[in-house]
């Protein structure tokens, strides 16, 4: 059985080794798509929020706030009851927002990709395991052990 060269095991590593990134690739967008679509719902949710808070401002801070000023105008004096009637408007609308901030706050919920980074310790350990197994061989090859053949165990190295 011929050995294989030093390069075409070098080829075979780097080939490898690009495999396994690309499939943590693929396991991070998998997990992590689900969530950005989330965050995207949350931004459109603040982004709603706001625009509707300065139209209902514009609007019932107009319309609302000289209907509220009518009904204080028994109350206080003309000026005052112009104060009060936008006051209370700007309050409700402060409100409305804050609700609409909270639904949009809630939407923004990571959990991470703990999937991938599982993937990612075990391909780290088995990488890490095959360096040390083929450092162990060159170093039993270097005492003067027998090459290891591959597939079988090689009772020169104690794992």
């Amino acid at each position: 059985m011929a050995e294989p060269e030093i390069g075409e095991v070098l080829k075979d590593i780097t080939a490898d080794v690009q495999t396994i990134i690309r499939g943590e690739v693929e396991l991070a967008k998998a997990e992590l798509i689900p969530q950005v679509k989330s965050a995207g719902i949350g931004a459109g949710l603040f982004g709603a929020a706001g625009y509707l808070a300065v139209q209902a401002a514009t609007l019932l801070f107009i319309c609302g706030g000289l209907a509220l000023s009518a009904l204080y105008q028994g109350v206080v004096p003309l000026i005052w009851a112009f104060v009060l009637g936008f006051l209370t408007l700007a309050v409700v609308l402060l409100v409305v927002a804050g609700i609409l901030v909270l639904i949009g706050k809630g939407k923004f919920s990571f959990s991470g990709a703990p999937k991938t980074v599982d993937e990612a310790n075990r391909s780290v350990a088995a990488v890490t395991g095959a360096v040390d197994q083929g450092n162990a061989n060159v170093k039993a090859i270097v005492a003067g052990a027998p090459r290891p053949v591959p597939g079988e165990a090689n009772p020169a190295v104690r794992p």
